[in-house]
């Protein structure tokens, strides 16, 4: 992929026909010394792509792998950081879908196309710099989550890859500078206007096996999962795995 046309100041855009993993080179550039805000590293395909809790990202040819290097601003919390890149996924992918599909964001960080996944986030930080790495599934649904996942293909969407490259570039700029200048609350509401089952029954899976049953009510003024309990207390939550009730 060649340089492409009016991205936003300071982009330096990085294309690779193969790499272990998007996030993987960034990180490297970044501890090279060779990474700066603006860095965007875009692989035709991986061969080591992962997602969250070291999960694999299976990664054929076709799909879009990219990683964006950014700063989060010492007045705003890293964690908001995957609102922002959740917004970034939802415009980009908006603007080929349009309302002939549903698209949600489910928390905390994949983009959901009919009620399926269509893209993941995974976001790494080095030294001052945070890299957040985006997968979507252009034209091929991983076999491996071929009962959970969707590509735009399978809704007949045939999207460049470049102009999805592009436009996920512009949207990001245009989040991350929203979310500098106005703090979290224009991001928040964003996401809650869009996001997946709120006011349905979840279950949240924590880092350490153990799970509780409630409603998932939103996310706070922080971006902390608000958790309705049985009992009707509320249990704020920064990290976990949720699942809905079919």
């Amino acid at each position: 992929m060649g340089d492409l046309p009016g991205l936003p100041k300071g982009t330096s855009l990085h294309s690779y026909e193969r790499l272990d993993s998007t996030n993987s080179e960034a990180l490297r550039l970044i501890a090279s010394g060779d990474a700066s805000e603006g860095l965007v590293v875009v692989a035709e395909r991986q061969t080591a792509g992962r997602g969250r809790r070291d999960g694999v990202w299976e990664s054929p040819a076709g799909n879009l792998y990219l990683s964006i290097v950014t700063k989060v601003p010492d007045q705003l919390i890293a964690g908001q950081l995957a609102y922002v890149a959740s917004l970034s996924v939802y415009d980009a992918v908006f603007k080929h879908t349009g309302t002939n599909a549903a698209l949600s964001c489910k928390w905390p960080n994949d983009l959901l196309l009919n009620g399926n996944k269509l893209s993941g986030i995974l976001i790494e930080a080095l030294n001052e710099f945070s890299v957040v790495g985006i997968g979507v599934n252009l034209s091929n649904t991983p076999s491996a989550v071929a009962d959970k996942a969707i590509s735009l293909a399978d809704v007949d969407l045939s999207v460049d890859r470049s102009d999805m490259v592009s436009d996920l570039i512009h949207s990001f700029d245009h989040w991350k500078k929203s979310w500098r200048k106005n703090g979290f609350s224009v991001i928040r509401d964003r996401w809650m206007s869009v996001a997946h089952g709120i006011g349905d029954p979840i279950i949240a899976r924590f880092p350490d096996g153990n799970e509780e049953q409630g409603v998932f009510q939103g996310i706070d003024g922080a971006g902390a999962l608000v958790l309705e309990r049985v009992d009707g207390s509320v249990r704020m939550i920064a990290a976990a795995e949720i699942f809905f009730s079919d």
